[in-house]
């Protein structure tokens, strides 16, 4: 119905959507008549709306509106909409990253005060190779937690025309490895035809800045995943001696441009596919799925597949939790 109505029309739904806190009715409109959507909610008194929304923590459409509108928003609308994605992806991936990844090895250290860990079999070794008189200091082994620093590449694939939701799981999954390796040194990369370094290994880059260049940014072109594997490489490299290097690809494997990415994956020391879904399901067995799957044993990785955009996060959490 909303298609068949005029542009004052459409502004004076809004309105009434707003009012009844009808969030599927202002998005229905926003999907016929985004322009004249833009110049209702654009007006000062619907800021308390937002406002009311994101406090409530009932803003979930936020996100999608704010791709919708942004491309012809006037600036202080924009703006608005887009520090209230910004403070939604950041609660979101707070909230999924929790305490972060562990990250951090066990080594066996003599006893000093306060040690919160024993291995109780090597302090039952000493206490009868001594004698088992009784138990000295010297007997007693614990354990000692020493951060593992490792270099992780984030590679993401933001090519097609998915309406904001690439983006928005750029920012997203950007941000939880941000907060989960924060004493790690990570790089992310976004990529269609071309590669882009967002963050280099060794560059310190706030939270809210990475945010916003990839809420700023946009979501087109082809794939060409062995362009964005071979930055990728290049970054780890930067990063020489023995730390762990990892490459996290996520994708939906469809590449129509650059060579095959199964060589660039093998140069990899460790490169693990999280495989996002197509734009279109024509077949339960799609070209990118094998291609995933290939990508992640040549790199001698995981093959996570996800069925919904929003299993992306956790799924890098799980990723990260092993490595």
């Amino acid at each position: 119905m909303a298609n068949e109505l005029g542009f004052q029309d459409v502004k004076a739904m809004t309105g009434l959507s707003v009012k009844q806190g009808n969030i599927d009715a202002l998005m229905g409109m926003a999907q016929s008549n985004v322009y004249a959507v833009t110049a209702e909610l654009q007006k000062p008194e619907y800021t308390q709306f937002f406002a009311k929304k994101h406090k409530n923590q009932s803003d979930s459409f936020i996100p999608q509106l704010y791709f919708m509108v942004r491309s012809h928003a006037p600036p202080h609308f924009k703006v608005m909409l887009q520090r209230l994605t910004r403070s939604i992806i950041l609660r979101t991936s707070l909230n999924i990253s929790g305490r972060g990844s562990k990250g951090k090895s066990r080594h066996r250290v003599r006893y000093y005060p306060g040690m919160p860990e024993f291995d109780l079999d090597a302090t039952l070794f000493n206490y009868i190779q001594n004698g088992a008189n009784y138990l000295k200091h010297s007997d007693i082994v614990g354990y000692e937690r020493r951060q593992r620093k490792r270099n992780v590449v984030l590679i993401l694939d933001v090519s097609g025309s998915m309406f904001g939701k690439l983006l928005l799981n750029a920012a997203l999954t950007t941000s939880v490895l941000s907060y989960a390796m924060a004493k790690d040194f990570t790089s992310v990369i976004l990529f269609n035809s071309e590669a882009h370094v967002l963050k280099g290994i060794k560059t310190q880059t706030k939270i809210v800045e990475l945010i916003d260049q990839i809420l700023e940014s946009e979501a087109v072109g082809f794939t060409n995943i062995s362009r964005a594997l071979h930055r990728g490489i290049v970054e780890l490299k930067k990063n020489p001696g023995n730390r762990q290097k990892v490459g996290i690809l996520i994708t939906d494997g469809d590449f129509n441009r650059g060579k095959n990415p199964l060589f660039m994956a093998r140069q990899f020391p460790k490169l693990h596919v999280i495989n996002m879904p197509p734009e279109e399901v024509k077949l339960k067995q799609t070209r990118g799925q094998q291609v995933c799957r290939q990508i992640a044993a040549a790199g001698r990785g995981y093959y996570v597949p996800v069925k919904e955009f929003d299993e992306i996060p956790r799924a890098l959490m799980q990723l990260l939790a092993k490595i």
